[in-house]
């Protein structure tokens, strides 16, 4: 980038905002939240305390510090001399539409808008603002600040637009994905929502309770999926490159074996309660605090294991 952005709004203090807040503080950039109301404040500067151990971890740029986010209530006040919007607030298509039409007013139109949206398109949200073109979705996974994936997608109309955000979350230390094309969920959601169907599925079926099933993904595909994608995990379950083609093939039929939930599964509302009724009386037992904890240290330690082997054979960033 010709100027390096160094000031950034994050428009929404809950739980995406103020973790986006945290991101860009630990990669030194100045930071000014933006929330309805002054007791958002609170929750920000209680999750900033929060995340301080696992930010420590993944390591501070020179000169991070909580003392550089800011926070107001004012958008207009927010929005001053920013060089990059986040976009955080709440998940209704309408009144983003609405505030990120607001947002667009009040910026200079070289300044890029980038929603956090879990699944809309751009092309929604940009339909009330003048200069649509630096509208993008930069889609992030809870916390930003300790995942670092960012799906990226804008659309024909803010390919500039998204290159500028690819670039500047790179920065940061995020890591990249562009989509070619807008869909609504994007690619990680999408993904998400087809395991949690089949949790749904193992659920119905009375095969495991919540924690087996937990442990199942957690323990099995998931720590291979941190360190490689499916496809690449899939690629080395053929013992030669030569029979990859077959192995393919035998995982396509699996799909019809009954090894997923079938077509005809509809989760009904009976489920989806027993789900969230099990979720909170085994899984939440632990603790919230206690689940963050762990989740935080984690990540971390993971993240910067990671990027250790990444150095360690040529292939960093």
């Amino acid at each position: 980038m010709s100027h390096p952005i160094t000031k950034v709004t994050c428009v929404g203090a809950g739980l995406i905002g103020s973790g986006w807040a945290a991101h860009f503080m630990r990669a030194g950039l100045d930071v000014t939240v933006q929330g309805k109301s002054s007791g958002r404040e609170a929750f920000l500067r209680e999750a900033l305390e929060k995340a301080m151990p696992a930010l420590e971890e993944l390591g501070l740029a020179s000169g991070a510090s909580p003392s550089r986010v800011k926070f107001t209530t004012d958008l207009q006040e927010a929005l001053r001399d920013c060089q990059f919007v986040q976009e955080s607030a709440t998940e209704d298509v309408d009144a983003k539409t609405s505030l990120i039409a607001q947002i667009d007013a009040l910026t200079p139109p070289e300044v890029v808008i980038a929603s956090s949206s879990s699944g809309f398109l751009a092309a929604d949200l940009r339909r009330k603002a003048r200069f649509g073109n630096r509208i993008i979705i930069g889609h992030p996974f809870n916390p930003p600040y300790l995942v670092p994936l960012v799906e990226l997608a804008g659309g024909d109309v803010a390919g500039k637009s998204v290159a500028v955000a690819a670039d500047f979350y790179r920065m940061t230390g995020c890591e990249v994905v562009e989509l070619t094309r807008e869909i609504h969920g994007y690619i990680g959601n999408r993904i998400q929502l087809a395991v949690f169907r089949e949790i749904l599925y193992l659920l119905s079926q009375g095969v495991a309770d919540l924690e087996a099933i937990d442990k199942a993904i957690a323990a099995g595909p998931a720590i291979r999926w941190a360190v490689m994608g499916p496809s690449s995990v899939f690629y080395l379950g053929a013992r030669d490159p030569s029979l990859y083609q077959d192995f393919v093939e035998l995982l396509a039929r699996e799909l019809d074996s009954g090894y997923t939930a079938p077509p005809s599964f509809e989760p009904d509302k009976a489920l989806i309660k027993a789900y969230a009724d099990e979720v909170c009386q085994s899984i939440g037992c632990r603790g919230r605090i206690n689940m963050i904890a762990l989740r935080n240290e984690g990540l971390a330690k993971i993240r910067v294991l990671l990027e250790d082997l990444r150095r360690s054979d040529g292939s960093a960033r």
